[in-house]
């Protein structure tokens, strides 16, 4: 199953009535658990989805490198991927040609961002924007070549101005209202920031949808909260659990020279069955699933299939 509109569906939910939590993650499966769990849609993080790959969010990876791990991820999950576009690689056919193939991906919308080339991570020192009208011809750029291919894709301008060099609230404002002004762009996103008080004030002058992101803030207001000041979405990293909790099991098992921890996390693992959290060995998210690749086995080989079947049928748990 696939969304016949990945972009409609996403569009839904920034327009939401409330806050909606937007699950953040880096590969495929991140997505698969996302669906899972019940959210609405999922975010392919650049950074993090770089650091996946062993690469420092320093811009490295090329827009076709982006552009297909974003194309597995969409193909793995049937809730909208949201993705970040960075920059939009290079000039305005460049940004053209990204947002062409984020929309050949199956993606449902992108951010642009106005840094200046080479970009660097969101929230580190030595961020430079580029001029006004450099960052919006990205942003029209990327606008017509959605109204070109897809009216449904969205188009996120995203503002580093909060903790850009010479930057701070005044000019992320300035910045989002001249962009929602001067383009076409569908939302706002304001990058860095370190207090809901600010973020307050950016929502407020921040005409349509419109979201904040600053690791300080996330989780300490409620959704209702967020709601009442415009918060259109708020990012959930789900990326950190993993990262830590696969560190900490390596350190322990360094430091003892043994993997006598593997059956304390299994019995974990073995008592989360039958409950909310029971996905045994996370096997369930991949696809096809072992129920569909046993459906097509019996319609098209039977008899190889049902021999196949009988004769390792519950060999053991496999891995």
């Amino acid at each position: 199953m696939s969304l016949t509109s990945p972009g409609k569906a996403l569009r839904a939910v920034f327009e939401s009535e409330k806050t909606e939590l937007l699950p953040l993650g880096s590969v495929p499966i991140h997505a698969q658990m996302a669906q899972h769990a019940g959210f609405g849609a999922f975010q392919l993080s650049g950074g993090v989805s770089a650091w996946w790959q062993g690469i420092s969010d320093v811009g490295w990876l090329a827009m076709t490198e982006v552009v297909d791990l974003a194309r597995r991820t969409a193909r793995a999950a049937d809730i909208p991927i949201y993705c970040d576009g960075d920059t939009g690689y290079g000039a305005p056919l460049n940004v053209q040609r990204t947002v062409l193939e984020f929309i050949d991906a199956g993606v449902a919308g992108i951010h642009i961002e106005d840094q200046r080339e080479p970009k660097k991570s969101g929230g580190v020192a030595g961020v430079e924007l580029v001029s006004d009208v450099e960052a919006i011809g990205r942003l029209n750029a990327a606008c017509d070549a959605r109204d070109k291919l897809d009216e449904d894709f969205v188009i996120v301008a995203r503002t580093d101005g909060y903790g850009a060099a010479g930057g701070g609230l005044e000019e992320a404002i300035r910045r989002a209202q001249l962009y929602k002004a001067e383009t076409g762009a569908d939302v706002i996103f304001y990058e860095g920031f370190h207090t809901w008080e600010q973020a307050e004030i950016a929502l407020k002058e921040t005409p349509g949808p419109a979201y904040v992101v600053g690791v300080p803030l996330i989780g300490t207001r409620t959704v209702a909260e967020m709601t009442a000041m415009g918060q259109a979405v708020q990012s959930l990293p789900v990326f950190l659990p993993g990262v830590r909790e696969v560190y900490h099991f390596m350190v322990d098992a360094i430091e003892s020279g043994e993997a006598t921890g593997f059956p304390e996390y299994l019995q974990k693992v073995n008592g989360d069955a039958g409950t909310k959290y029971d996905i045994g060995w996370g096997a369930m998210f991949g696809r096809p699933s072992s129920e569909e690749v046993r459906r097509i086995e019996e319609k098209y080989l039977p008899e190889d299939a049902q021999r196949d079947y009988e004769s390792s049928a519950h060999a053991g748990e496999t891995y």
